[in-house]
């Protein structure tokens, strides 16, 4: 009789480590296909495009103009002289909290952070399809990073800082 249930316990465990690999195994392919249908429903178009094989390399560098890139020094060239440095006056602030596919998910960020009393902007899509909600402009770089900080902590949103020419 102590025999059977030796037998009886060892069994137990077998099954209870079956059991636990079969739920370990639901729950990471459960995490894996919601994160597919997550993905696929925030970016459909985006999904789209890659499987008609139409996928393009995002340029994640911020907008400059073509006579600015021109003007500026080649890599490695060193810092600039101080006599070379533009004047602050000659540059606002924004900060781009997102970049969305879908044009009514900016507006409704944009639409957050306005009644909560943030100066934003959404700029059009440019050759990547983005829309971009940005706080700005900005006069002064310190209070510029001073609400970068503010929509971090408060707003959990991903900040960059750019550096515009006024006009």
């Amino acid at each position: 009789m102590a025999r059977q249930g030796t037998v009886a316990k060892r069994g137990r465990g077998i099954h209870g480590l079956v059991t636990s690999l079969v739920l370990l195994l639901m729950v990471v392919g459960g995490f894996a296909i919601g994160l597919a249908v997550g993905f696929v429903m925030e970016e459909p178009t985006l999904v789209a495009g890659h499987i008609a094989g139409q996928t393009t390399a995002i340029d994640w560098r911020p907008e400059v103009s073509i006579e600015r890139a021109a003007s500026r020094p080649p890599v490695g060239a060193g810092p600039p002289s101080l006599s070379a440095k533009t004047p602050e006056g000659d540059f606002d602030f924004s900060i781009q909290v997102g970049a969305f596919g879908d044009p009514e998910l900016a507006a409704s960020l944009a639409d957050h952070l306005r009644s909560a009393g943030y100066p934003v902007q959404i700029l059009e899509p440019l050759a990547d399809e983005r829309w971009r909600v940005r706080v700005g402009p900005l006069e002064e770089e310190e209070r510029a990073e001073e609400l970068a900080r503010q929509l971090k902590q408060e707003n959990r949103l991903p900040t960059w800082i750019l550096r515009e020419p006024k006009g």
